[in-house]
């Protein structure tokens, strides 16, 4: 019979009765368990207290409270207080320097307008104004080489005058509006 007893126990079955049926039936259950837990407490600390000792009767520590410390066989603060010793000297008081007053200097660069056949909006070196340019066409290379190749190919007799009169075939001249002075100019060829 002792046998069976302890194999229940190292197995797990216990009995358990149902009081709510009429009739007293006792079922048998398995149960898990688990190998006793190996103490990994130093020897010479108490052992932690149980969850029912830790609760206490309340379920939790008072409100306002903290943990009770635990006090133990060398129960001594954590650090040994040190006494205060200033690592830095005492800053001493520096006069203020009087500097020289802020000036500002504003930079403004204009980048060089690149020309073409359309008018364009740039600053006038002579009249420091910003300006939309007025255009002149001119005859340039552009114009000679075309009435050139018109003649070689037989227009001799006025036709070949055309690319003085298209305005897309002559050189550009870009000039100031207020000043009258040539700020640029663009080349066709």
């Amino acid at each position: 019979m002792k046998s069976i007893v302890w194999l229940y126990r190292a197995v797990g079955l216990t009995t358990v009765s149902d009081p709510s049926r009429e009739l007293t039936t006792q079922t048998t259950v398995l149960m898990a368990s688990a190998p006793p837990m190996e103490s990994s407490m130093p020897i010479g600390f108490p052992a932690p207290p149980s969850y029912d000792e830790a609760m206490g009767a309340e379920g939790h520590y008072p409100h306002g409270s903290a943990a009770p410390p635990l006090l133990g066989p060398k129960a001594a603060a954590p650090y040994p207080a040190q006494p205060y010793s200033q690592v830095y000297p005492p800053l001493q008081p520096v006069a203020p320097v009087a500097s020289p007053p802020m000036v500002s200097v504003q930079t403004v660069y204009v980048q060089p307008a690149a020309f073409a056949d359309i008018p364009a909006q740039t600053c006038c070196p002579v009249c420091s104004q910003i300006v939309v340019t007025r255009l002149e066409h001119n005859s340039g290379t552009m114009a000679w080489l075309v009435c050139a190749g018109l003649c070689i190919i037989g227009c001799m007799y006025g036709c070949c005058l055309i690319p003085f009169c298209v305005d897309g075939l002559k050189d550009v001249t870009h000039f100031c509006p207020n000043c009258n002075n040539a700020i640029g100019s663009f080349k066709r060829l």
